[in-house]
């Protein structure tokens, strides 16, 4: 934990309601992103991301230091993203905005662009594929870019498991996907 990220948190305990506010205004938009990817729904990544945010303010006097504060927060979010997904048991990962090739002419071409949401579907049903193990690194690593080191302390796991991981997923999805991808189009 770096000096800033203890005083932050010192602040925050000592009551000064605005240094919470330095918190939402750093974390905040990655881990909407995040609880978005596994919700695949705003009204519901809205509301994960305020239950994150109440699980973080309420667990920061246990919060040790071993990690980095935004891994920590990370962490707290992938763990309320998982619970959502075993409750609600959804297969659906977004992801059309990573995969879909933007394109800012009205007038594409609609050969291409059925082509490009074919591509998408076929991607997102091969991350869904994948065992959650392996699906959570891509998702991590990938598409929210966390680095190897901050995904390990996110999933309390070793860098090399995070790798190891990482390159199974993606034999995985590239064996499956095999074939269905356009040219010039890579994960």
């Amino acid at each position: 934990m770096t000096g800033s990220d203890r005083r932050l948190i010192d602040r925050i305990l000592s009551g000064d309601k605005g240094a919470f506010g330095e918190i939402l205004d750093a974390h905040e938009a990655p881990v909407y992103r995040l609880a978005l990817r596994y919700t695949d729904s705003v009204s519901d990544a809205e509301d994960l991301t305020q239950e994150i945010f109440l699980a973080v303010y309420t667990s920061l006097p246990n919060f040790q230091g071993r990690s980095a504060l935004g891994t920590w927060i990370y962490r707290i979010a992938l763990n309320h993203c998982l619970e959502f997904q075993r409750k609600r048991r959804l297969a659906t990962v977004p992801m059309e905005e990573k995969l879909m090739l933007r394109n800012d002419n009205r007038e594409a071409d609609p050969v291409e662009v059925a082509h490009q949401k074919q591509v998408t579907k076929e991607v997102e049903e091969a991350l869904q594929s994948l065992s959650p193990l392996h699906r959570d690194v891509v998702v991590l690593h990938e598409l929210q870019g966390l680095t190897y080191q901050e995904v390990a302390d996110a999933l309390d796991v070793p860098v090399g498991t995070v790798k190891s991981r990482l390159s199974n997923a993606f034999r995985r999805l590239r064996d499956r996907l095999s074939g269905s991808m356009c040219e010039g189009t890579s994960l």
